[in-house]
């Protein structure tokens, strides 16, 4: 198994960026859900921390939406150098994985996943989890957008020979923490914003409260 981590790192992540420069858009429906979803507690949320902010778009609509301050971490340097060009108003953003966040010395009130955990080798999922549920300030959110499978199960990455494609229900795993609640769930699939009949399609955006 390759380390996907350092495959980002070193190339694949710059190149996911040239091949989605074109894609990046301003206001996203998803976000705007999620921004939704979270306004009756926006004078709760005045930090926020994306990981696998891509070019800052996303965190930037979350922040304008929420009248909040972002930290984003990317692991390809080209988008985290485009993202502290265009979006640096409210955020600041930083070159780093989601399996090694410990230099991450505050919590946060809001920790977003931005489609990135069906990427994270297997051996290091549980380190990313845990990392993530120490930067999550208790009585307060994290949001997760990635695959919404019925099952678990993997496809290989077509962009980069040897690396997988893991989809699976991630919010699940922080239910199984024990100190998370589920407060809202939407399905929906990149072609269309609603549920898709093909599993393999099938993307979900969860919304989940860490308990006091």
């Amino acid at each position: 198994m390759k380390n996907q981590e350092l495959a980002f790192t070193s190339n694949e992540g710059d190149n996911w960026f040239i091949r989605n420069k074109s894609k990046i858009k301003e206001n996203s429906a998803e976000i705007s859900l999620l921004c939704n979803w979270l306004m009756p507690y926006q004078n709760q949320i005045d930090t926020i921390l994306e990981i696998g902010s891509g070019p800052g778009n996303k965190l930037a609509q979350i922040c304008w939406q929420l009248n909040a301050m972002g930290w984003g971490v990317e692991p390809s340097k080209k988008a985290v150098d485009f993202a502290n060009k265009n979006y640096n108003k409210n955020c600041k953003f930083t070159l780093a994985t989601a399996d090694n966040l410990s230099f991450i010395n505050i919590t946060f009130d809001l920790v977003h996943f931005g489609f990135c955990l069906y990427l994270v080798s297997r051996n290091k999922l549980n380190t990313v989890i845990e990392q993530a549920d120490k930067l999550v300030k208790p009585g307060k959110f994290l949001s997760i957008i990635d695959f919404d499978p019925r099952t678990s199960f993997e496809n290989d990455y077509i962009h980069f020979e040897g690396l997988k494609s893991y989809k699976t229900n991630y919010y699940k795993m922080f239910c199984d923490l024990g100190n998370y609640s589920l407060i809202n769930k939407f399905s929906f699939s990149e072609k269309s914003f609603c549920f898709s009949k093909k599993e393999d399609d099938r993307i979900c955006l969860s919304l989940l409260y860490k308990e006091n």
